[in-house]
């Protein structure tokens, strides 16, 4: 158990390690100040562990997982949060790019070494077998589980303006066309929807465990993580609420999407026979 603490501790000092190698090889400028780095490592430390958790639960092994690893941390704690970002004019085209270059790079390197470093590589992955579902009971389930999104979304929003003015004061000159802002919600929501499938279809748990695990990973990779390290395009206040608001309504929303794209398993032959 303590090797395995360390473990994390390590991915958590290569993550970290990643970010600023990236940033040196780039010519972007690199703070080391204690608090900065503090953060930094925190928010590395958060990410980690939920991998560390999915990793070790998972029924992916070798490059399987190393790709199912990848997929969960680029476009939950990146790509998906940058679609957001560029769209409400936080960041333009070539710091949007930037930053999706600069996830991919820590995503994919850190990806194998980690599943390596927890003893994940070598061995043969293990087939769940589930009970089959109709395509339409994918194309229904899929489809509410994008519009529920869209409903978290703007609740979480209209929540977080009537809470915090000040809000507005951030974003005054930032907010987009409103078609622009819902039609937006709609890839990203699916995007939600596959990773969710994908982490429910590769995991050995409950279907509670499940669905706490979506939601942690939805809301801490997706929001609360990339918001602790300071940066220059949003204030520390700004980045407080809205870790707040994204927390809240992502892990409510992966909560409920598990238990409705979830299916229940094949019983094996001996669990038939107990």
């Amino acid at each position: 158990m303590k090797s395995n603490y360390l473990k994390v501790l390590l991915g958590t000092l290569i993550m970290f390690f990643l970010y600023t190698i990236y940033r040196l090889i780039t010519g972007t400028e690199v703070s080391f100040n204690t608090s900065g780095v503090l953060l930094g490592l925190f928010s590395s430390l958060l990410i980690v562990i939920l991998l560390s958790y999915y990793i070790f639960h998972s029924s992916f092994k070798g490059i399987k997982l190393v790709f199912a690893v990848f997929i969960i941390h680029y476009v939950i704690g990146c790509f998906n949060i940058l679609i957001e970002s560029y769209i409400f004019n936080v960041t333009n085209r070539v710091q949007t790019l930037q930053e999706m270059l600069q996830g991919f790079f820590v995503s994919v390197f850190f990806a194998p070494i980690f599943v390596w470093l927890l003893g994940k590589w070598n061995d043969e992955s293990a087939k769940l077998k589930f009970e089959k579902r109709a395509v339409f009971s994918w194309i229904w389930r899929s489809a509410l589980g994008i519009f529920l999104y869209l409903i978290f979304y703007l609740g979480a929003g209209m929540v977080l303006q009537m809470s915090y003015p000040e809000l507005m004061d951030f974003y005054s000159d930032k907010i987009p066309p409103f078609d622009v802002m819902i039609l937006t919600q709609f890839p990203r929501g699916l995007l939600f929807v596959i990773i969710a499938i994908l982490i429910l279809r590769s995991l050995k748990l409950s279907n509670l465990k499940k669905a706490v695990l979506i939601g942690l990973i939805f809301s801490i990779l997706g929001g609360i993580a990339p918001l602790i390290p300071p940066n220059d395009l949003m204030p520390s206040n700004i980045r407080f609420v809205h870790g707040i608001e994204v927390g809240i309504s992502n892990f409510l929303y992966g909560f409920i999407i598990s238990f409705l794209l979830g299916q229940k398993k094949n019983k094996t032959m001996n669990e038939i026979q107990g």
